[in-house]
């Protein structure tokens, strides 16, 4: 009898044991969706740009859920730093895909779908979240509503920026056309251009681009009403920190830039 009690107490031992490794796995799951929801980016209203690299192919797609389309910008120019290609062409660039794949209109599902695998494409500053939200959207955008462009080296500066700004303005934030001034309060000659030239091309409105007094070392966005769409979008597409400001100025959104964003990716 003992032996037989004995028997019966490790079984429940055993089973209380995978119980709670199971407990466990299924928590850290639990929190893992959690985290990777609360950092996903691609909220299905506003437009979102994602560049995929295949070889020596750069395309940048647009993803666009206010006119259900998709735009694919063909990057035909030598590109030194793929990974700078905000700073190269001030495209407003939200994540970015390196794929063994060339990128076609028929194929963006499939590539968005792979790129969600652990062992797929790599990926940068999105989630398996975002990737299956843009993978269903993608599979809903009609053939009829996917429109190719290109850049090239035989297009100048001026037709660069144009056609920039046509695929890639965020209408939100053009329709709210909160003025921005820019402060370049570094040593780099040539950043406030740069950050207002990406700034213009996502549909903002810079009215003033300046040096500053002094040199900062923390960049910050300094608005000044409510919170609006396009502070909280320059705050998490620059890494920038917000403060609130009750004083008047000649813009409603100040972005101070400091040495911490001399040598950053995005401008």
């Amino acid at each position: 009898m003992p032996k037989k009690n004995k028997k019966k107490s490790n079984i429940k031992l055993a089973g209380l044991f995978v119980l709670l490794v199971l407990g466990l796995v299924i928590l850290s799951v639990f929190f893992k969706i959690v985290f990777l929801i609360r950092d996903s980016r691609f909220d299905g209203i506003h437009k979102f740009n994602i560049e995929f690299i295949a070889n020596e192919e750069i395309n940048i797609v647009s993803f666009s859920p206010l006119n259900k389309s998709l735009t694919m910008l063909s990057v035909k120019d030598k590109i030194d730093n793929k990974d700078n290609l905000s700073k190269s062409l001030g495209v407003p660039v939200d994540g970015r895909i390196i794929t063994k794949d060339r990128l076609t209109k028929n194929n963006t599902f499939l590539i968005l779908l792979k790129s969600i695998l652990p062992f797929g494409n790599s990926i940068k500053d999105l989630t398996q979240i975002d990737l299956f939200r843009l993978a269903l959207f993608s599979r809903m955008v009609s053939d009829v509503s996917i429109s190719e462009k290109e850049i090239s080296s035989k297009f100048n500066d001026a037709q660069k920026s144009t056609i920039i700004s046509l695929l890639f303005s965020d209408s939100s934030i053009y329709e709210e056309n909160q003025t921005i001034e820019i402060i370049n309060s570094t040593d780099v000659y040539g950043l406030g251009g740069r950050l207002a030239n990406l700034i213009s091309h996502m549909g903002g409105n810079v009215v003033l681009v300046s040096s500053g007094d002094k040199i900062e070392k923390a960049s910050k966005i300094i608005y000044s009403g409510k919170l609006t769409y396009t502070v909280k979008k320059l705050s998490n597409y620059l890494n920038m920190p917000l403060e609130k400001s009750d004083k008047k100025s000649i813009a409603d959104v100040i972005i101070i830039i400091g040495t911490d964003k001399a040598e950053g990716d995005k401008f």
